[in-house]
């Protein structure tokens, strides 16, 4: 069966793709979804923990462990709010900075790897396969089990 064929090797490409994102943060003793939360902060900078937490699935005590874990790794730093003193604001430190760079260009690299040899017709057309199986998913998820 051709679909169980297909759907197995985009499991393993996934699944090799996480290894890879995973091994190369190893090097800063942090998993993948400390990185996402480092990103997130990054990319929103106005967000509070409880925001995160909900934007991550995580309950509003995994992400202050995850908080204080990259506080501990100076990742991240907590300034409390001028206008309310009571509350702090997360930002990512310089070595945060660096961390998330680094790993981005890492990816970027993965990515243009796994694509070797693949011209620009053909990586838009995966592409537009790839959106007709997420459309389809889209579907799958709106039925009710």
């Amino acid at each position: 069966m051709y679909e169980t064929d297909v759907a197995m090797q985009l499991k393993e490409i996934n699944t090799r793709l996480a290894q890879l994102m995973q091994q190369k943060i190893n090097k800063y003793d942090l998993r993948i979804g400390l990185l996402h939360l480092a990103i997130l902060v990054k990319r929103y900078p106005d967000m509070n923990q409880k925001d995160l937490a909900k934007e991550m699935r995580f309950t509003e005590g995994a992400m202050s462990h995850c908080v204080k874990r990259l506080i501990q790794e100076n990742i991240l730093e907590q300034t409390p709010l001028k206008t309310d003193m009571r509350y702090n604001r997360l930002k990512v430190t310089k070595k945060g900075e660096e961390f998330i760079k680094d790993y981005e260009s890492y990816i970027h690299e993965v990515y243009r790897s796994i694509f070797l040899g693949f011209d620009d017709d053909e990586l838009k057309e995966f592409e537009k396969y790839l959106m007709k199986i997420n459309a389809n998913l889209d579907k799958i998820s709106t039925i009710e089990i």
